[in-house]
């Protein structure tokens, strides 16, 4: 239901999500995510701080790296499917619940790949790095970079996500910031520009370097800060307050994206593929 290019930009958009979008993960490993879900509620304040239900993006990411350690250990002559053939395959009894251990996904990795699958799933789970695992996505001789330009996807992601104040205006790696689009501050990004400035979620930014805030006021004064030493100055609403916020920003837009890593086979557009019904 993806294009390849639209799948690649969702591999990017979770790497960058997860790497410098969750500064949590210095504290809070993908497994105990799993563990305490209390943390996931009280709306979506600080969720990069506290993460999130992660191990559905983060778990793209894991298997991914999984399907290309069972094709080079192999050589190319096992993948995930035949993992998945084995450990979903069986007689159809209708609908069932079928618990499993991680002891069985293992045994049954390790029957299509010798390979150390207890210690890849250990360090994986328990990581406390900042940095997104983005083992498969290299292996398959892709790797994630940062441009001013956003991609199609993400943009037509955002299109209709707030219909009222418009696509929110994402500037999460760069200021460490994402707006709505009229202006009210949806994610600060620990210990991002934006949060060392002082500004954190529920306020409402009303004017960009003196001027009325708008998208495009915004979005040049971004632009303007990769040929700039002045900062950012960004006027704030909070609660009956308004208070100047000076963010030391001099890095220009920054967007997630997958491009070619030159002289590694393109592993993952074979990945992607579509299967053929046998």
């Amino acid at each position: 239901m993806w294009t390849p290019e639209e799948y690649r930009d969702h591999l990017a958009s979770i790497a960058a999500a997860l790497g410098p979008g969750r500064p949590g993960r210095t504290w809070r490993s993908l497994q105990d995510t799993t563990f305490a879900p209390l943390l996931r509620g009280g709306g979506g304040d600080w969720t990069d701080w506290k993460r999130d239900s992660d191990y559905y993006d983060e778990g793209d990411l894991l298997w991914l790296e999984v399907d290309t350690i069972i094709r080079r250990v192999t050589h190319n002559r096992k993948s995930i499917d035949d993992f998945c053939r084995i450990f979903y395959g069986g007689p159809n009894r209708g609908p069932e619940v079928r618990p499993y251990t991680l002891d069985e996904l293992v045994g049954t990795l390790t029957q299509v790949a010798a390979f150390d699958w207890s210690k890849f799933f250990s360090e994986r789970l328990t990581s406390t790095s900042p940095e997104a695992p983005v083992g498969g996505v290299e292996a398959s001789g892709w790797k994630v970079v940062y441009t001013d330009q956003e991609s199609a996807t993400a943009r037509a992601a955002s299109a209709g996500a707030d219909p009222g104040a418009g696509p929110p205006i994402d500037a999460a790696y760069s200021l460490g910031l994402i707006l709505r689009g009229d202006g009210r501050v949806q994610q600060s990004i620990w210990d991002g520009p934006a949060f060392r400035a002082g500004i954190i979620p529920g306020m409402q930014v009303v004017a960009v370097d003196g001027r009325r805030f708008t998208r495009e006021v915004f979005d040049a004064a971004l632009r303007a800060t990769e040929e700039s030493s002045d900062p950012i100055q960004l006027l704030v609403l909070s609660d009956d307050y308004y208070k100047t916020c000076t963010i030391d920003y001099h890095g220009g837009p920054r967007y997630p994206h997958l491009v070619r890593i030159e002289g590694k086979p393109d592993l993952l557009s074979e990945i992607i593929k579509a299967r053929s019904t046998p």
